[in-house]
């Protein structure tokens, strides 16, 4: 046991040494793979995130290496973090996903130096056994804590005013926590069309929309004070398809809509939220005025793993040219060709060019990708994902941790 202890210490001693660099990658991790609107123009709760971040490191790898240290439940700057948080409209889900980013990068950071530092194999897999179940333990710990702290900070924030007693019912509602709703004066029964708003108020599209179906609604309407808009439409059962009744709607210069699909009862009024969530990343990305989540459920899925989606983009469309060069004529007409059923006439007219243009550009691209890849599923998915992947910055890579979790709260 004795050369466990000492080989924990190594270990920790090691990984401690490169903290900075341990930083660093969880704050990229974060601004690659957190979906939480608003958090990257907030200074308090980036300066709060940085401290915990810190703070965190240090604690575990003190657990870690000794075992007669006690399991801290949190640290101060952690509860800080809590507490802005609530303040600034950020959900449990997105708290909790940011400390799994956090265990996840420490974890392969331990895992490193162990190789480095432990040379025997026996005693490696030994150190890392131990070394694994503290590191579950203070998790554990530090996980439920932040769920407490965040029960606390909403009920106490809840009582300082009306609109602020409706953003944190929000939250917890959407984190799945059980909550009075009537502060809400709405019905969770019946079906629900979420939608997320910026650049413009939700109260305006709740009334654009009801001018368009012509008929008085009571929706839902929620905002940030950073002024994210989250609007709730009660959508009438007799009524057509969202993107039916709406397809004309527009909306300010400057403004973005993204819709999810119309869903029923109080899980449905989750799923339509996450859904409006997913489709605002996207419209983000490609500078949509207007998104609907029926149309970039594809694009929303890609935004999970934007690495895979790259790498899987290029692969596919590589032999076509740079496929970030906005001018390439042949993945615009290939783009444009499938979009448009694979109608050659059609995509002619789409793109302003003579039929016979067409026609040429898809025997060039046919002779450089050959007939039988040209006509692959996975080639027109490529097609369809490469505005998204050339929309989004270089270091935007990552895959989401564990979307299966609750809906994302607001």
């Amino acid at each position: 046991m004795v050369f466990i202890e000492q080989g924990l210490r190594q270990l920790t001693d090691a990984t401690r040494e490169r903290i900075p660099e341990i930083y660093e990658e969880i704050r990229r991790r974060l601004r690659a793979e957190a979906h939480t609107e608003g958090a990257p123009d907030n200074p308090q709760l980036s300066s709060a995130e940085s401290d915990t971040i810190l703070a965190s490191l240090n604690d575990v790898l003190t657990h870690i290496s000794d075992p007669n240290s006690p399991l801290t439940r949190a640290s101060n700057e952690a509860l800080r973090e809590v507490r802005v948080s609530v303040q600034a409209g950020v959900g449990l889900h997105d708290l909790l996903h940011a400390s799994r980013i956090g265990q996840s990068v420490t974890w392969s950071f331990l895992l490193d130096e162990a190789y480095r530092s432990i040379p025997d194999t026996q005693e490696r897999a030994a150190v890392l056994r131990h070394a694994s179940a503290r590191q579950f333990a203070w998790n554990d710990a530090v996980s439920s804590a932040i769920v407490e702290a965040f029960q606390q900070q909403s009920a106490a924030y809840a009582l300082q005013s009306h609109e602020r007693r409706k953003m944190a019912t929000l939250n917890s509602l959407l984190a799945g926590l059980p909550v009075d709703t009537a502060v809400l004066d709405y019905s969770l029964r019946g079906q629900h069309l979420a939608a997320i708003v910026s650049g413009t108020s939700p109260e305006s599209v709740a009334r654009t929309i009801g001018q368009h179906m012509k008929m008085s609604l009571r929706p839902l309407v929620a905002s940030t004070p950073n002024g994210m808009g989250f609007l709730w439409i009660p959508w009438p059962r007799r009524s057509g398809p969202p993107k039916d009744e709406l397809g004309d709607m527009s909306v300010a210069e400057g403004a973005h809509v993204a819709f999810g699909t119309v869903n029923e009862g109080l899980e449905g009024f989750r799923v339509s939220h996450r859904q409006a969530n997913e489709a605002h990343n996207v419209g983000k990305a490609l500078e949509l005025s207007i998104t609907w989540y029926e149309d970039t459920s594809l694009e929303a899925l890609a935004l999970h793993d934007t690495a895979a989606a790259r790498a899987f983009v290029h692969e596919e469309l590589e032999p076509l040219g740079d496929i970030d060069d906005p001018s390439n004529v042949l993945i615009e007409t290939l783009r444009v060709y499938f979009t448009n059923g694979e109608n050659a006439v059609l995509t002619a007219q789409k793109l302003d060019v003579h039929p016979r243009t067409v026609a040429y550009r898809l025997r060039s691209a046919e002779s450089k990708l050959g007939a039988e890849r040209l006509r692959r599923g996975e080639f027109a998915v490529a097609l369809r994902l490469g505005r998204l992947v050339s929309a989004l910055p270089r270091e935007d890579v990552g895959p989401e941790t564990n979307p299966g979790l609750p809906t994302p709260a607001l």
